[in-house]
């Protein structure tokens, strides 16, 4: 075999190895990809979906280097985007009205330990799952429900109508009072230890 003919037997080689890394590197961004999108769904699916990919790559280190490197870039990524991670779903569709915290109304300052919401729909739904702790009325909040959900109370203000009672169970989603059709705003507060947290941490407002 002349010198030629190795030289052009190596370059073979070379562009198919070549090759295989490039389908290799390709697996394991779709893989990435699977295991980003089954991971908040079904965590021993992502588990066997590795295991699976890993029995039938032959990757080397410097491979499965580039493998965890992409897949680090995709969780930054991901996990950087709004509302990624919180926990639940909105209990009314709307926009914020007054802000957590100190708020401003002309000359006059005051601290709101909770949001306002303008909703755009009526019916107001659970934000966790809990047990209603008390139903009724009064001069700050108006109609409203208190949850008790593990170490955290969240009070509903402002309910026109309420559809459960002292003691109930309730479960995440399920809609627990109507807004006065003519004045659609939702107080909401959320207390941990004594302390009250800013509901907004935990939801977003258009879903």
């Amino acid at each position: 075999m002349n010198k030629l003919t190795k030289k052009r037997l190596n370059i073979k080689r070379k562009e198919q190895v070549n090759k295989k890394l490039v389908l290799q590197v390709i697996f394991s961004i779709v893989l990435v990809a699977a295991v980003i999108v089954t991971k908040n769904i079904n965590s021993n699916l992502s588990e066997k979906i590795i295991e699976a990919a890993d029995e039938k790559m032959s990757a080397s280190i410097e491979l499965l280097e580039v493998r965890d490197t992409i897949a680090k870039g995709f969780t930054t990524a991901i996990n950087k985007l709004p509302f990624v991670g919180k926990e639940e779903a909105s209990p009314v569709i709307g926009t914020l009205y007054r802000k957590y915290g100190l708020n401003k109304t002309d000359d006059v300052s005051y601290y709101n330990h909770g949001i306002d919401i303008k909703s755009e729909t009526q019916s107001v739904k659970a934000l966790t799952d809990g047990k209603v702790m008390s139903v009724g009325k009064n001069e700050k909040h108006s109609g409203y429900i208190v949850i008790q959900d593990d170490d955290r109370t969240l009070i509903y203000g402002k309910i026109n109508e309420t559809f459960v009672k002292e003691g109930d169970n309730i479960s995440k989603g399920d809609v627990i009072g109507a807004l006065d059709e003519e004045n659609m705003i939702l107080h909401i507060e959320v207390w941990e230890d004594g302390a009250s947290i800013n509901p907004s941490s935990l939801f977003d407002l258009t879903k």
